[in-house]
């Protein structure tokens, strides 16, 4: 929800908000090009976190002063009012990737509360999850958080096998396909890997998360192509080249 410099939301949409203390507590190296930052606050103790949520934090900003960018909500665990953040280090970056990359444990932080542009609908027939690596942070919570015996497809895409990860708890995965150097933003391979997804007769609901372009494309293959009503077919867009406040 998702992820780095160009998932940021711009500080003056939340000049009025009520900004949370946290704290880094670890930085740990995910896989290539992706960080995790635990943070721990009294209020995570209070939030309930549905999955494939993401968060606003204030970072610095420069001249600008601090900015709020968002970032995909990894693991929440409520019991030690801590929060993981899984983020993607674009470059070259802005302030969010600067602040990501250079972060370290001990670091004081603000933080708005946790918010969901997606989420899992229960009444779903079969659950389909599509997305690059940056749409895969929350679409793997969503995953991970399904019932056993939930017909779950998809496909997600990263630069290579070296960058692939699984769900949180580790026992969920999707299929993933690789895009090498490419960039990410309207890409033909998760596009064309959709295509051959083999899907269960009749509409389910379908999870599209990440880059603009790829996003709009998942949803017209969808809906122009297999016949799927457009509000089966849920989007949060993360990114685009050159923006930033997308989500």
């Amino acid at each position: 929800m998702h992820q780095a410099e160009r998932n940021g939301y711009p500080g003056r949409r939340f000049r009025d908000e009520r900004l949370l203390e946290a704290k880094v507590t670890a930085v740990r190296a995910a896989v290539p090009g992706m960080t995790d930052v635990t943070l721990r606050g009294p209020a995570f103790a209070r939030f309930a976190c549905k999955p494939g949520a993401h968060l606003p934090v204030e970072v610095p900003g420069g001249a600008q002063g601090p900015v709020l960018r968002t970032y995909s909500v990894w693991r929440h665990t409520p019991a030690d009012a801590s929060l993981t953040l899984r983020i993607a280090l674009h470059r070259p970056g802005g302030p969010g990737c600067a602040w990501a990359g250079a972060v370290t444990p001990g670091a004081r932080v603000r933080t708005g509360v946790p918010r969901n542009r997606i989420v899992l609908d229960p009444r779903a027939r079969h659950h389909v999850f599509v997305g690059e690596e940056t749409g895969a942070v929350p679409l793997l919570t969503m995953v991970d958080a399904l019932p056993p015996g939930a017909v779950t497809h998809g496909v997600l895409e990263t630069t290579g096998p070296e960058a692939e990860f699984p769900a949180p708890d580790g026992a969920r995965t999707l299929r993933w396909v690789h895009r090498g150097r490419a960039s990410a933003a309207a890409s033909p391979v998760l596009v064309a890997a959709v295509r051959r997804l083999e899907l269960p007769p009749g509409p389910g609901v379908a999870y599209v998360a990440g880059e603009a372009a790829t996003c709009r494309a998942v949803v017209r293959h969808f809906v122009t192509e297999r016949g799927w009503p457009r509000y089966a077919v849920k989007t949060q867009t993360h990114w685009t080249p050159g923006k930033c406040g997308i989500l």
